[in-house]
C-alpha cells in the first residue's frame, strides 16, 4: 500500500516487481505530500516519492483487513522516508503502534533515511489497526505499508500475544555492499516474504559463491531467496570456525534466530567431507550435520535466548575434512502484545465491501 499517493492511483514497482494500491480507503485523516526534488533518484522506489503526513491529532490510524481475516501469521512491513516533504529540514521522530500496543518508535539519521519496521504477527480480530502517534518531536508520516501472510503457519513461533520483531537479516559471504539502492540490498523476486537481506562479511572469511539454484527443501520451509543461498561464508586461513554475533543493549530481551545452510561445492561430499557443529555463547547448540549440495535447510531455536551478547560459532568437526560455512541469518526479537482489545473511538472502523489482498507479485 502506497502511502499518500493520488487518488484512484495503482501502480507495479518496477525494482520489486509490487503491486501498490492507493491508502485512502484504510485512513480518513492526513494529508498528502511528494518529498522534495532532491531527494528523488532514479534508484529510489516509488512509494518513498509520496508521503501521507498527520499534522492533527495525537493518534492517527490505519484500519486493515487481511484477506483472510486472523487465520494466518503475517509479515508486517512499515517504511519511512522524510525527504523533506513539508520543507521543514527537520526530520521527525515519533511511534508506531500496533492493535494500541507499542510496535516500534521511528527515528532518522537525516532527510535521506529509509527506515523500515517489520514484525511477525498473528491478529487478535478480522482486522489490524496501525497506529502513529505524535509524541511532540515532529509530525508523524508513513511511505508504505506492506501486509504477506505466511505460506506455512508452522514456522515462525508467533502466536496470539506473542509476536516476532525484525532484528537482523545477514547475507553471509555476499559480494554485495551497504551502499548498494535499498531493497537492492536485497529486496528479492524471488523470496517468498519479499525480505531484505543485507550483504554482511568479516576481513576473516572467504566467500563461496555458485551461480545456479539453491532449493528449498524440507517440512519446516522459510524460504530463503535462491540468490541469497548462492553465497556462503567460510573462515579464512585455514580456521576451523567462524563467528556471527550481536552485542545488544538489553541483556533480557529474548531472541529466535534462523540460520541457514546449502553446500555449493559440486565435489563435496563425495570426495571430502563437510561436516560442523554450531555453538551458542559457547555451549553446544546444534549438530554434528552435513550440507547438501544446492539444497537449504534451516536450524532454527526452539526456544528464545537471551544475554548482553549473542554468539553463534560454527565449528568443523574432527571428522571433517572441510571449514565450516554459513549461507544466511535471520535474527528476530521477541514482542509481547497485551492489549486485547483496540478503543475503537480512536479510529474509524470502515465499511468493507470485500476482501482485499494488499500486495501481489507479478
Amino acid at each position: 500500500m502506497g502511502c499518500g499517493t493520488p487518488k484512484d492511483f495503482k501502480y507495479t514497482e518496477s525494482i520489486t516487481g509490487i503491486d501498490y494500491i492507493l491508502d485512502a480507503t484504510f485512513t480518513n485523516t492526513g494529508v498528502c505530500y511528494n518529498i522534495s526534488s532532491e531527494y528523488n533518484s532514479v534508484t529510489l522506489e516509488q512509494p518513498f516519492l509520496n508521503v501521507r503526513s498527520f499534522p492533527e491529532g495525537t493518534r492517527n490510524c490505519y484500519t486493515l483487513k487481511p484477506a483472510r481475516g486472523n487465520t494466518d501469521k503475517l509479515f508486517i512491513r512499515s517504511s519511512f522516508m522524510y525527504g523533506n516533504f513539508d520543507g521543514q529540514n527537520k526530520v521527525p521522530s515519533f511511534d508506531l503502534l500496533l492493535d494500541y500496543d507499542e510496535w516500534d518508535s521511528v527515528q532518522f539519521n537525516d532527510a535521506s533515511t529509509i527506515v523500515t519496521k517489520e514484525i511477525l504477527h498473528v491478529p487478535k480480530k478480522n482486522y489490524l489497526d496501525v497506529y502513529l502517534v505524535n509524541t511532540g518531536s515532529g509530525t508523524p508520516f508513513i511511505s508504505a505499508i506492506e501486509l504477506r501472510p505466511l505460506k506455512n503457519n508452522d514456522t515462525y513461533p508467533a502466536g496470539p500475544g506473542l509476536s516476532l520483531l525484525f532484528y537482523s537479516r545477514l547475507d553471509s559471504g555476499s559480494k554485495a555492499t551497504n551502499n548498494e539502492p535499498f531493497r537492492l540490498v536485497k529486496l528479492l523476486k524471488d523470496d517468498g516474504y519479499d525480505r531484505i537481506w543485507s550483504p554482511y562479511t568479516k576481513s576473516n572469511w572467504v566467500t563461496k559463491s555458485t551461480s545456479l539454484d539453491v532449493y528449498n527443501n524440507g517440512p519446516m520451509n522459510y524460504l530463503p531467496p535462491s540468490i541469497v543461498m548462492q553465497t556462503a561464508a567460510m573462515p579464512a586461513n585455514g580456521s576451523n570456525s567462524l563467528v556471527i554475533d550481536w552485542e545488544l543493549s538489553d541483556p533480557t530481551l529474548e531472541y529466535f534466530a534462523y540460520l541457514y545452510f546449502a553446500e555449493l561445492d559440486p565435489s563435496q561430499p563425495e570426495k571430502q567431507t563437510r561436516e560442523e557443529k554450531v555453538f551458542f555463547n559457547g555451549e553446544s547448540w546444534y549438530g554434528p550435520y552435513t550440507t547438501s549440495y544446492l539444497s537449504s535447510f534451516t536450524v532454527y531455536s526452539i526456544d528464545s535466548r537471551s544475554g548482553q551478547r549473542l554468539e553463534f560459532s560454527f565449528n568443523k568437526t574432527k571428522k571433517s575434512l572441510l571449514p565450516p560455512l554459513i549461507n544466511t541469518v535471520e535474527l528476530y526479537q521477541t514482542k509481547m502484545f497485551q492489549q486485547l482489545l483496540t478503543n475503537q473511538q480512536d479510529c474509524n472502523i470502515f465499511s468493507w465491501l470485500q476482501n482485499v489482498t494488499f500486495l501481489s507479485r507479478l
